[in-house]
Formats: structure tokens, sequence, C-alpha cells
């Protein structure tokens, strides 16, 4: 024990005494976070994601274009209980937000912080805007993250204890995550290269460890398979992840997006990471920094997206929390420490309660791909009745027998999500679309000779096919509308296509997001 901090033990051997749990802390700073995240959860429209989300839980598969199945299926069991429910729909992503409030401060007290290492490295997750994001949509990231973390958690424990048992908790998380994202193959092979580096190597030898990467593996033949007969879409999501990325903010702008997703508690993400480096008491962890040190470069270096290295935040919190904790805090550390505390909880807070702005106070349209992600954080997803109303109507004036056969195909999955959730209890006819994972839910028939298209490019060019005929019937462009929902999209009659949809099909595949701003000058 630290005599002079009173709150501190050094984790060194399987015997030593962990600090009490700070139950009464944590507890109030996750409950409070997640109150004030609960509040606010249904008043950001319906996302495009999300929309996904619930029509690719409506085709269940082993595997998806962009992702695995586990999200989809948390989609579809909302929707299944609960019909509708934002609530419903976006209460994981919020559960998982709280269990990596919790999260840090387990972490805090496994590096031997007590009660205040601990709580601090509570409300330091719980006031960052990452956490604000996290618990705001349903997402893949809002899972992977907090996973991600339990994953490093396990492997610090083992060091502590050496149970083996650990080692097998910790791969079927991996094989969990696997489910969510592609990205924790990678993180476990840094993971281990960290440990075959710095140690414990003992840990590699253990049977429990393979056996843990066994349930990785098993878990991943599924997956693995489906992509295989499907030409490995998953591959090549990487390279249009990285350019949308880019295109929201520039490789040079990365370290402002991460200050961005941290806020002023960057500051002690930073300690922790010194900490790491330079305290004694992180030098059986060392395995960890590969991880955290690759995926800072892919961020900074490689345009990557931020939440990509979040995983790390809860481990990086404690770790500065706990090293804070072992110095000598003298009254002006304790003031400037409370006053940035106060500071990320005000922002936490004034975000939460004054976002999403309304659409009311829109005043310029939106015009390019980076004032998308903006325009999405300020005023929210929008447009999804315009949609979806000029699309019923214009299918109901054409004339009965163009009506009969005839099929609905959209050029972004936004758009096809969208006519899929708001109109699935109408009379429209089956929507498509080639673009990104919607491709793979299936083909229009090959008697399905008249299509409704609704795109920003014009039928040819975005299917890449001819049609003997095509009308266009109107177009949905408000000039401050969300581009690609109700901003420059047009709805086209087209008949005639010039191969089976069958053999065309294939070549209109597309992974990239055809966003909506390239009518208007991108």
């Amino acid at each position: 024990m630290n005599v002079r901090s009173g709150t501190v033990t050094v984790p060194t051997t399987p015997t030593t005494a962990l600090p009490a749990f700070a139950w009464r802390e944590v507890s109030l700073v996750a409950a409070v976070a997640g109150a004030l995240f609960l509040a606010r959860i249904d008043r950001y429209r319906i996302g495009g994601d999300e929309l996904y989300f619930l029509a690719a839980g409506r085709h269940p598969s082993v595997s998806y274009a962009d992702q695995g199945p586990l999200v989809p299926l948390l989609a579809a069991l909302s929707d299944f209980l609960a019909p509708g429910s934002l609530v419903a729909l976006r209460l994981p992503a919020l559960l998982f937000t709280v269990v990596a409030i919790a999260l840090s401060a387990v972490m805090a007290r496994e590096f031997g912080g007590g009660r205040l290492p601990q709580t601090v490295a509570a409300i330091a997750y719980a006031t960052t805007p990452m956490a604000v994001m996290q618990s705001a949509m349903l997402s893949t990231f809002a899972v992977d993250i907090t996973l991600t973390a339990v994953l490093a958690w396990l492997l610090i424990r083992w060091v502590r204890t050496r149970t083996d048992s650990l080692l097998i908790a910790a791969g079927f998380v991996a094989a969990v995550d696997f489910q969510v994202k592609w990205l924790i193959p990678i993180i476990c092979a840094v993971l281990a290269l960290g440990v075959a580096v710095f140690g414990p190597r003992e840990m590699l030898r253990r049977p429990a460890w393979w056996l843990g990467a066994g349930l990785l593996a098993g878990s991943a033949v599924p997956i693995l398979w489906w992509q295989h007969t499907h030409s490995w879409p998953q591959l090549a999501m990487g390279a249009v992840v990285r350019e949308e990325q880019i295109a929201t903010a520039a490789v040079l702008s990365a370290p402002w997006t991460m200050i961005q997703v941290t806020g002023a508690g960057g500051l002690l993400l930073l300690v922790g990471m010194w900490a790491g480096l330079r305290a004694e008491r992180f030098r059986p962890y060392y395995f960890l920094i590969p991880m955290i040190a690759l995926g800072l470069g892919a961020v900074v270096l490689f345009g990557l997206r931020p939440y990509f290295v979040a995983g790390a935040f809860p481990g990086l919190f404690a770790a500065g929390a706990v090293y804070l904790a072992d110095r000598e805090i003298t009254r002006l550390t304790a003031v400037v420490g409370g006053g940035l505390a106060a500071l990320t909880t005000a922002i936490c807070v004034g975000v939460v309660v004054v976002l999403p702005l309304p659409e009311s106070d829109l005043r310029q349209p939106t015009d390019d791909y980076s004032q998308i992600h903006s325009r999405s954080v300020l005023f929210g997803p929008s447009g999804w009745e315009d949609l979806v109303n000029t699309v019923s109507d214009t299918y109901h004036r054409l004339p009965a027998q163009q009506r009969e056969g005839l099929v609905i195909v959209t050029q972004n999955y936004w758009q096809a999500a969208a006519l899929d959730d708001f109109a699935r209890n109408t009379d429209l006819p089956a929507v498509f679309s080639p673009n990104r994972g919607y491709a793979y839910f299936g083909t229009p028939p090959d008697t399905a000779t008249t299509v409704l298209y609704v795109g920003v490019d014009d039928p040819d060019t975005a299917l890449r096919t001819r049609f003997a005929h095509t009308t266009l019937l109107t177009d949905i462009d408000e000039p401050l509308g969300f581009p690609g929902v109700n901003r420059g999209v047009a709805v086209w009659l087209c008949s005639g296509p010039s191969q089976p949809w069958s053999v065309l099909w294939p070549g209109a595949m597309e992974l990239r997001l055809v966003d909506g701003t390239s009518r208007h000058g991108r």
C-alpha cells in the first residue's frame, strides 16, 4: 500500500489485494450519465445507417458486405419487441456506453487505484464527446469500442491473477466482437505481437490462450465463407471507409478530430500514455503499447476513423487517473483538475441538452460531403418523409398496367432502407439497391422489365446499363434538404433494360455511398 496517497496498491502478484471498488461513486457517475443520455435518446431522427441495420435485420445472414451480423440482430430484436421505437433501437448503444464508463473505473482498480482514481476515470469517459456519440445512435462502433475495452481488461487482469479462464473469456469476447467489425482480429494480432515483444510471454504458452484463439478462429469460419462466396466485399470496404473519412476530415486534420472526440478529457488520455511508458507500475502492461501506437498511427497518418482507437480510452483514462493519484496532489493541482472535470462535464451536458438543433435554424445548403457529417451532428438526419411520400405518390400516379410487375431500385442504400422501413406497411413494390450491403439482399427478378428508379445520377449511369425508355417523373430537391434523401434526388420510370437483372446486377454493385452532393458541385 502506498501510505502517502492511501489510494494506490501496486498489483504485482496474484496474491496482491486490490483496493475496494468504488461502488457508490462509480454507480452514481454511470447512473447520471445513463439518465442524461437516455433523456435525449430519441431526439435525433433515425439515421440512414440505423435504417440499414433494420433492413439488414430483416435479411438475416452470417455476414454482410460491410459488417458482421450482431448489430443487425440487435436492430431486428428491437423491431420485434417495440416496432418503430427509437428508444428500443438505441438502448443497446446506451448500455454499451454505460458499461464502458464502469469499465474505466474497473481498470483503474485493476491498476491499483482507489476510490478517487476510479471515480476520475469513470467521469473522464462519461464526459467525452465520444461517449455522447457512442450512446446517441445504434452503430457498430458503439458496440466495438466497449468489447475491445473488455478484451484489454481481461488480459490486464490475467497479468495480475494468472487465471487462465480470463484468456478463454478474452477469446470469447473477441469472437463476439468479430460479429460486429473486422477490426478485432487485427487488434488481437497486435496484442499477441506486444506480448511476444514485451511479455509476459508466458501468456502465449498457456493452452487457454490458444483455446481463446480457437474460439475467435471458429467464429470467423462462417463469416469468411460468406465473404469468399461473395468476392470479399469487406476487404474492399477498407478503402471506402478511408475515402469517406478523408472526405469528412482531411488526413492533416486528424489531430483536431481526435481533440473533438476526446474533449478536455484528452489531457488525461495523454497522461495515461505518458504513464504507460514511464511509470514502473505499468511495466507489466507494455504489451498494450503496440495496439495503442498503431491505432493512433492509423487514425492520424492514414485517415481512419477516430473510434478505431477508442477501445483504448477506458484503459488510458484509468492509467492516467492512477498515475496522478501516485503524485503529490497540491492545492493548485486539485483546483486545475477540478476545473477540468467541471469543464468536461459542462460541455457534455451542454451538448446533450442543446443538440440536435431545430431544423428551422438551418441556413446554409449542404453542398459537400464534409458538411453532411457536421449537419448530422448539429441537426440530425432529415427528409425521410419527403423521400418516401414522393416515391409513393409517384408510384400511385402510374397507370395500373405500368405498376404491374414493377419494382423500385434506388441508387444508395439509405434510400432503399428508408423506403423499406417507412413504407413496409403500404402497397409499394419490393425495393432493391446495388449499393453497399443492400446489393446482397436480393436482385430484381428478370421478369421486372419496368422499374421506378430513385437516385442522384441518371439510371443509365448509376446502374451501368441501357434502358429502352427512361422518363424523368419528378425531382426531390429541397434547397436546404439532406443530400441524397430530399435534395438532389430524382425519380425515373425505366423500362427495357439492355440485360436481365441477374446479369447486369454484379456490374451495378457499388460500395461507395453516393451522398447526393455530386449534383451540386462535388
